[in-house]
């Protein structure tokens, strides 16, 4: 919790990849990447709850305590990941959280404090500005894929990650992982 607003964490992690078949459970550094996402989400200061939406089995085995089952239509190749974290927050009805945030298993380098970060953030910018989350970035300007932190109110409205404030994180923990040679 941070200035009294609850804070979700969703680690989308589906199955099917076709490019790395079974990379959320491919080993980076000695860690399954599932594994680094939810080291990350659980050494947050702000997190007040952290959850796996995932529809296979094998991942689904590394996140017993905080599996949230995912149906199969949300794990396809043109499923986004705004479908899986609206999934995500109705199913944690009645709960109801002000901020989300979105971990993809692809950035094994983020911190803890990159999401710490983003999230005070987008709790500074509620209410005060346009933007309504953060949204990290490399060096070079590009979404890195590793934090997405949305005013949970303002994304079911939109349903757009987008009209976020950029948090720049240096190259060397952007890696987002895509391809067989990424995990070197």
């Amino acid at each position: 919790m941070i200035e009294g607003k609850k804070v979700l964490a969703v680690i989308p992690a589906r199955g099917g990849s076709k490019r790395v078949p079974l990379k959320n459970i491919t080993l980076y550094k000695g860690k399954a990447l599932i594994q680094w996402a939810m080291e990350h989400a659980s050494a947050s200061q702000y997190i007040d709850k952290w959850v796996v939406s995932t529809e296979d089995e094998a991942i689904a085995l590394h996140a017993i305590m905080h599996l949230l089952p995912r149906p199969k239509f949300l794990a396809t190749d043109r499923a986004s990941s705004e479908s899986v974290l609206v999934h995500a927050l109705y199913s944690m009805l009645p709960e109801s959280y002000d901020f989300a945030v979105l971990l993809q298993p692809t950035s094994p380098e983020r911190l803890p404090e990159d999401i710490d970060r983003c999230i005070e953030i987008a709790v500074k910018l509620d209410g005060n500005s346009n933007l309504h989350g953060c949204v990290s970035y490399n060096e070079y300007g590009k979404r890195n894929g590793a934090v997405y932190v949305v005013n949970v109110k303002h994304f079911l409205s939109t349903l757009s990650l987008d009209a976020t404030h950029h948090y720049m994180m240096p190259q060397s923990r952007s890696l987002d992982i895509d391809y067989l040679w990424d995990f070197k």
